[in-house]
């Protein structure tokens, strides 16, 4: 039987924006289907090019296997990690320094309500320039980007779990490099408006739908609404995330405020919302679930410190 390191991977009958799922990539392609589910892994030798199948949400990988994998420049610029097994010396990722033609395949979730979800046909991926070492950190230009992109290539294009990459966070030197670019701090300012504003309108919309009259606080006090009917006054602290939310970045105002005395406080968290990207290069927010805590009170068990503020002792 030949070896896919001898097949030749005829990618210019796949289309762009459309879905398939793993076999169905390969038939499409004029090489043989698989034999099983685990022969191809998420990247592949071919006699032409590599393939790679890359799965973007990885929140239930373990964290030595949460690669950053993450579009950039709304699409245009693709940051991809090997996995842990991949060195600079591994014969595949010598062709892709050296210019081997790499081809795409992206997904957003694994499974959706446990059912296996395809992946979608980026294109071609031309190599600019690595770093590291196991895993490998390669930026890639995407050749193939779409100015015309259906739903599936705009969630993709604009894909990004923005709550967990955060600069200080020792991310890889190319994506940090590329994130602290000015397109990167552009994007990453308009997608954290776009999330912190879906949320703020969800959680407006709910408590008036309680009877509530809602004022918007966000920009003088440490809570974001403040909630009145009758004799009643409650005070709403709103997250937006593309994350699960089983975490949330809260600021220490924000949790002294919550644990006064003074007034009753929610915590309205909506988690899981998905952030598309539009012609004109800004985003629109959907979907997401909501979590509500009732009169949260943040126990410092639960806390977690992220920066600290250190002060210089004076002489």
């Amino acid at each position: 039987m030949m070896q896919r390191k001898d097949e030749v991977f005829d990618y210019k009958n796949l289309v762009v924006g459309n879905a398939y799922s793993k076999n169905e990539a390969l038939v499409t392609a004029n090489v043989r289907p698989l034999n099983n589910n685990k022969e191809i892994t998420g990247i592949t030798s071919f006699n032409n090019c590599i393939v790679l199948f890359v799965t973007l949400d990885k929140s239930g990988k373990e964290s030595s296997h949460k690669y950053n994998d993450i579009f950039l420049d709304n699409g245009k610029k693709f940051h991809w990690e090997s996995q842990n097994k991949n060195t600079i010396e591994t014969p595949h990722m010598r062709k892709i320094f050296t210019g081997e033609t790499v081809i795409l395949f992206v997904r957003t979730h694994e499974k959706i309500k446990s059912s296996s979800q395809p992946f979608i046909y980026i294109g071609r991926l031309s190599y600019i320039e690595h770093s590291g070492n196991k895993p490998v950190q390669v930026l890639y230009d995407v050749l193939d980007y779409q100015k015309k992109y259906n739903k599936a290539l705009s969630a993709i294009y604009a894909w990004e779990k923005i709550d967990t990459l955060d600069i200080d966070n020792k991310l890889p030197e190319i994506l940090k490099k590329e994130k602290l670019s000015y397109q990167g701090r552009v994007a990453d300012v308009k997608k954290k408006k776009v999330i912190e504003l879906y949320a703020m309108n969800k959680a407006i919309e709910h408590y008036e739908q309680q009877g509530f009259e809602v004022l918007d606080t966000s920009s003088n006090s440490p809570y974001d609404l403040e909630c009145h009917k009758n004799d009643t006054i409650r005070r709403v602290e709103v997250k937006g995330t593309t994350t699960e939310g089983s975490a949330v970045y809260v600021t220490s105002n924000e949790v002294a405020s919550a644990c006064s005395d003074e007034c009753e406080t929610d915590l309205y968290i909506v988690n899981n919302i998905d952030i598309f990207l539009q012609e004109d290069g800004n985003y629109y927010a959907d979907g997401g679930s909501v979590n509500i805590i009732k009169n949260w009170k943040p126990e410092e068990k639960f806390l977690e410190a992220t920066v600290y503020r250190y002060h210089l002792s004076k002489k």
